[in-house]
């Protein structure tokens, strides 16, 4: 699309344009087509990624994490040796590739230098070799500064054609140090991604295993030990307490499963009004009086009982409870949750623990943390965003015109999509790779829960308004604390809004949505090749079709929606919440030990938890996919040119600062659970990570 030109729908385009058009379009789709991987059970993917999808400021951000990975490695393994300044915040670039790296290390008491000196011994590995890793590592941050510096100064968003110079700084460091990291590593590095593995890899072989920091925990503060330089999440010190467990519902990584509970739920979590009374405190009511109030919530890991337990690195035992919550009637406070029962199993005859249980009770509550991690990581972060984006990224190259309106608006939202999607197909959800090492389930069961839930997708139920109405979670009267609701409802309304000013600007009706079919193209494609259920309106011979400008407008709003704010929602949460290992273990290491639980020893909570090497991995993981924030969301920069465009988007913007400025009051006045991750400022505008 030229720089001055406005976009335009294909029925009011000239005859001459729309054969250009139809060239186009045939052109992108021998450029952009369908694969279906059986790594991801057979879902619509792209079958390679797209060079141009990345940018320079991008690229620079990876690098920036990787960077920030080997000086903590460095750091942690000669504490004494060496010293960096981490607190690094990188500006980079300006408008839409402004963004900036938070560092995410601090400066904490080192171990014994002797305690590492001594890992040195019988490796082939000495302290020269740390120096000329530590050379390395200062060389490529000076050469991130002079691209960072270049990208500000001439507003480079995109390296040129065949250019790679985001990734030069990697391969500099990689190709000079190579026969250092060989030697700690044992393998070459040769990618951003490979590099990144292999040294978090350098970390658990190396460090953990000759300084005595590998395997079980004989002390919960052996975990935080493992923070010496990176900051502890604020899982860290209250993740044992009944109020940060029911937090996590509503404020966590993974808040948008919670459900209204009925009381056909409550025959096995409070099977009487006795108990009910006992647990809750509330004299005189009954269950019935307290479901029909919407005082009563669940979360159902039913999902999970397809995984087989896991052996990569060892034995590993798969979780899938039920967990009950209740909001108090009089004298709650602020109107949170409370927990009032956990079933361990969704068998009938599974046990059901109660606040009052002792140590069975923190094993059950470390049984939920268990499966929510591995609902979050597998359905609510992979499948429901990840995967869930992909066909629309793919349809709408293949289907909408650079000069449609709606490429314009939805591309800027796909930016970086695909390509972290194939990496993450070559490389995290693999045999022996991350999800594989962490997550509780094998990698062939745990890729079978993702598909299964994006198979399972009915998208016109999936709208986030109508979502929360199904899931009994919509009212604030019932259930005032929850500000994952409360903030990603507003952002929603906002985008739709945005969508709404700015479809208003090419569609003067429902006649110009159902002559545009580029469009309908576009959604039959979605139907026929990314095999979605339940998109568009259905024509009079069930043919998918988009036939109202309303219906467009909430589609168009729960695609941005969906790459942006959800995709924030569960992807920042990875470093500021999950990094920190027995918040949210990924896996269970013993089996539950059943009732007998309540008087046993709390050395039982250590077996439970994942040994001290799977935790740093762990860490490394998280906090490095949670610390990449690239570009903003609204802030499309030079993306649209067409002036009309650009004066609605002002108003979008301000509607975001106006969202920014309510959520950091209702943070402030204490008068909810703190929840800062869907402030405007964080979301990104894709899912670039």
């Amino acid at each position: 699309m030229s720089l001055f030109s406005s976009p335009v729908l294909p029925q009011n385009d000239t005859p001459e344009n729309r054969a250009i058009r139809a060239q186009t379009l045939a052109q992108k789709q021998t450029q952009y087509v369908y694969d279906y991987p059986a790594i991801v059970a057979k879902l619509p993917m792209a079958a390679t990624p797209i060079p141009v999808d990345i940018s320079l400021n991008w690229a620079l951000q990876i690098a920036e994490t990787a960077i920030l990975l080997g000086e903590n490695f460095v750091d942690v393994l000669l504490p004494n040796l060496f010293s960096f300044d981490v607190q690094i915040p990188v500006k980079l670039g300006q408008g839409n590739s402004s963004a900036t790296t938070t560092a995410i290390y601090t400066e904490a008491a080192p171990p014994e230098a002797s305690v590492f000196d001594a890992a040195l011994k019988n490796r082939d590995l000495d302290k020269r070799d740390i120096v000329a890793f530590q050379s390395l590592l200062s060389d490529a941050r000076k050469d991130l500064a002079g691209l960072a510096q270049n990208a500000h100064a001439r507003k480079v968003t995109r390296p040129p054609q065949g250019s790679s110079a985001g990734h030069e700084v990697l391969d500099r460091l990689v190709q000079a140090g190579e026969s250092v990291l060989d030697k700690a590593i044992g393998k070459d590095a040769k990618s951003i991604e490979s590099w990144l593995s292999q040294l978090l890899r350098s970390v658990l072989d190396f460090v953990l295993t000759k300084a005595g920091l590998y395997g079980r925990a004989t002390d919960l503060q052996d975990y935080d030990a493992q923070f010496r330089k990176v900051v502890l999440p604020w899982t860290a010190g209250v993740y044992l307490t009944d109020e940060a467990f029911a937090a996590l519902r509503v404020a966590g990584p993974n808040a948008g499963i919670l459900q209204r509970a009925t009381l056909a739920d409550l025959s096995g979590l409070l099977p009487s009004d006795e108990l009910f009374q006992r647990v809750t405190g509330e004299a005189g009511w009954t269950r019935q009086q307290a479901v029909e109030a919407g005082h009563l919530y669940l979360v159902d890991y039913k999902a999970l009982a397809q995984l087989v337990p896991g052996t990569t690195p060892q034995q590993k035992y798969v979780f899938a409870p039920k967990a009950l919550f209740y909001v108090p009637r009089l004298g709650g406070g602020r109107g949170s949750l409370r927990p009032v029962s956990i079933q361990i199993g969704q068998d009938a005859n599974s046990p059901v623990f109660y606040p009052d249980g002792g140590l069975a009770w923190t094993l059950a509550k470390t049984c939920v943390n268990i499966a929510d991690g591995n609902y979050h990581e597998l359905i609510s972060h992979l499948g429901l965003t990840h995967l869930l984006t992909e066909p629309f990224v793919l349809t709408t190259e293949r289907q909408l015109d650079p000069q449609h309106p709606l490429y314009v608006l939805l591309t800027p939202h796909f930016a970086g999509t695909l390509f972290i999607n194939y990496s993450a197909q070559t490389s995290l959800i693999t045999p022996g790779g991350p999800v594989d090492q962490l997550l509780a389930g094998t990698i062939e069961s745990s890729n079978v829960v993702a598909a299964t839930a994006v198979k399972a997708v009915r998208y016109n139920e999936s709208f986030f308004p109508e979502k929360l109405v199904r899931q009994g979670i919509a009212s604030p009267e019932d259930l005032p604390d929850y500000p994952y609701r409360d903030d990603a409802l507003a952002l929603w309304n906002a985008i739709h809004g945005w969508v709404s000013d700015y479809t208003a600007l090419y569609y003067s009706g429902d006649a110009d949505v159902v002559g545009d079919y580029e469009l309908q193209a576009w959604v039959q494609e979605l139907v026929s090749a990314g095999h979605l259920q339940d998109i568009g309106e259905g024509g009079a011979d069930k043919t998918p079709c988009i036939a109202t400008l309303d219906y467009l407008r909430k589609l168009l709003t729960q695609v941005i929606f969906t790459a942006s704010v959800e995709h924030a929602a569960v992807n920042f949460p990875q470093r500021t919440a999950m990094s920190f290992t027995p918040a949210i273990p990924l896996a269970g290491y013993a089996p539950f030990p059943g009732s007998s639980a309540s008087g046993a020893e709390a050395t039982q909570l250590l077996d439970l938890l994942p040994p001290l090497n799977q935790s740093i991995l762990q860490q490394a993981v998280l906090a490095g996919l949670g610390n990449v924030y690239f570009t903003v969301l609204g802030q499309y920069g030079g993306q649209l040119s067409d002036p009309r465009a650009l004066l609605v988007l002002g108003k979008f913007q301000c509607a975001l600062q106006a969202i920014e400025k309510h959520i950091q009051a209702a943070n402030t006045l204490g008068k909810r659970t703190l929840y800062a991750t869907l402030l405007p400022s964080a979301i990104p505008q894709s899912i670039n990570i």
